[in-house]
């Protein structure tokens, strides 16, 4: 496993093995083992929605304890990801250029389409699937003349119109 599996996953299924929006998040414990509080969100602890992880990957889990968003920041050089085995993480290199990511892309026939800020020249977002379940690479752009060689910065999928039931 590389990080072009990693970010292939997250482009056909929305995110890494079974951490993705809309599983439950019970489910996931009996596969990987349990997560860590990740704390990431300023809610008081054991308020909803809270922040889980395995390793660097982030999950946002609501009050009915359904995953609606799944992270992965890439800025550093290695990232920690679920093997697949309870407890188990793989350290991969984290850097992927956009020309990477467009090479994973194509070679799934996934469609994709450019977010670009007219004011903002440093980052640029490729998104994968239609709002409001979709996935977001954000690129971080060294040089404005060679697009291809920006590095993703971070990947989120998130399922916006997620709706907890009456019950939960």
């Amino acid at each position: 496993m590389d990080i072009k599996d990693v970010v292939a996953d997250y482009a056909n299924v929305g995110g890494v093995g079974v951490l993705r929006p809309g599983v439950a998040f019970d489910d996931i414990a009996g596969v990987l083992g349990p997560p860590v509080d990740a704390d990431y969100f300023p809610n008081a602890k054991k308020s909803w929605p809270r922040t889980f992880a395995y390793g660097d990957v982030r999950l946002e889990v609501c009050r009915c304890r359904r995953i609606q968003q799944v992270a992965l920041s890439t800025w550093t050089d290695t990232v920690n990801v679920p093997n697949g085995q309870q407890g188990e993480m793989r350290t991969i290199a984290a850097t992927l250029t956009f020309a990477d990511l467009k090479e994973v892309l194509a070679s799934a026939g996934t469609d994709w389409k450019l977010w670009e800020l007219p004011a903002v020249r440093d980052q640029f977002t490729v998104i994968v699937g239609e709002y409001p379940q979709d996935v977001h690479f954000t690129f971080h752009v060294l040089d404005p003349d060679a697009p291809d060689r920006a590095t993703l910065h971070n990947v989120i999928s998130k399922d916006l119109e997620h709706t907890c039931p009456p019950d939960a």
